[in-house]
């Protein structure tokens, strides 16, 4: 019977060989962000907050075991932030439904951050806009397609940039800070 770590290395192996065979084709996948700070996989309660061209999503972090068998204090809420969105999706897939997803078996993983390479949806999103007299191309250059898995629902944002951050309170307060910043900067 394989070890837990030996079960991971495969897995990461498959992944790697999806983005590798996806990338040499030209298609799309999903190359995993890495961020140090992870949502809960099991009720991360993500909620989403949206200005149009400015976006939050907030979730519950998966805590360390040791701090919780200590009963230390950790920040256990936080944040993704996009800038400069363009479009966002939020809802379905699941984790039990993740594998209908276009880009599974292309790098996708489960309860994590991507980044999607080579988009069609930034494609499908240039062309509406094009027919706009004063439409500039280039898309592709200026925009990434962001994919986060949770537990219930997956998030999908074209966005120019993103950024993470671990808030030092409740979730309750931490949805209050999410929606004054949102208000404050719009």
């Amino acid at each position: 019977m394989a070890t837990s770590s030996e079960v991971a290395a495969r897995m990461n192996a498959e992944l790697a060989a999806e983005r590798t065979t996806a990338r040499a084709a030209g298609g799309e996948y999903a190359e995993s962000l890495g961020f140090e700070i992870r949502w809960n996989a099991g009720a991360p309660t993500p909620l989403v907050f949206s200005s149009g061209s400015h976006a939050f999503v907030l979730f519950y972090r998966d805590v360390p075991r040791a701090a919780r068998e200590e009963g230390r204090f950790v920040p256990a809420v936080g944040a993704v932030e996009f800038l400069w969105v363009r479009s966002i999706k939020f809802g379905g897939p699941n984790d039990e439904t993740l594998s209908g997803h276009p880009l599974f078996g292309k790098g996708l993983e489960y309860y994590a951050a991507h980044e999607v390479k080579n988009s069609h949806w930034i494609e499908e999103e240039e062309k509406i806009n094009s027919v706009h007299p004063r439409h500039r191309g280039g898309w592709r250059d200026s925009l990434r397609h962001y994919i986060l898995t949770f537990h219930d629902e997956t998030l999908e944002c074209l966005a120019r940039e993103i950024r993470t951050e671990q808030l030092d309170c409740n979730y309750p307060e931490a949805a209050a800070q999410i929606a004054a910043r949102l208000v404050n900067d719009g």
